[in-house]
């Protein structure tokens, strides 16, 4: 079904309940039907809709990584050999480090997003990701602070 198919089946009450999930998704639909004034039930239905939609995927849970010390976040540029870029990208992700494996275009092929316990860390997986032969090139930027890190925008 068409994206913009899905969004035409989604009413004001829908749009409701994906937002207070998005803030918090271990509310219950009792709480949600309270916040919104409506039946536990209603809920229930429309976030079981939501589900079987496609629209509504899982509820995660949020890990500080900086209290269990992965105190540097890093975003590595990779210029790859074309016919190699899925095999590198599987590769990437496959790596306990490696938070975000992005197939993009511009200068670069793929973008990664990867946390480390510290410089020396970071080191050691750049100098491995270098050793393969389809890597051209790369650029490693730490980052200093995440103005915004969040899976979900405002809609």
């Amino acid at each position: 079904m068409a994206n913009s198919m899905l969004v035409d089946m989604l009413d004001d009450l829908d749009m409701d309940i994906l937002r207070l999930l998005a803030e918090n998704c271990r509310r219950s639909a009792r709480e949600i039907a309270r916040i919104l004034g409506k039946s536990p039930t209603i809920i229930a239905k429309k976030v079981k809709k939501l589900e079987q939609l496609g629209i509504l995927v899982g509820c995660r849970g949020e890990i500080n990584y900086r209290k269990l010390g992965y105190g540097l976040l890093a975003l590595i540029l990779l210029n790859v050999e074309g016919a190699h870029i899925e095999e590198v990208e599987r590769q990437l992700a496959s790596e306990p480090n490696v938070r975000i494996v992005y197939d993009i275009t511009g200068d670069f092929d793929v973008a990664v997003v990867a946390l480390f316990k510290n410089v020396e860390d970071l080191d050691r997986f750049v100098k491995k990701l270098l050793k393969n032969p389809y890597i051209r090139r790369s650029v490693t930027s730490v980052v200093f602070r995440a103005v915004k890190d969040s899976i979900n925008i405002r809609f």
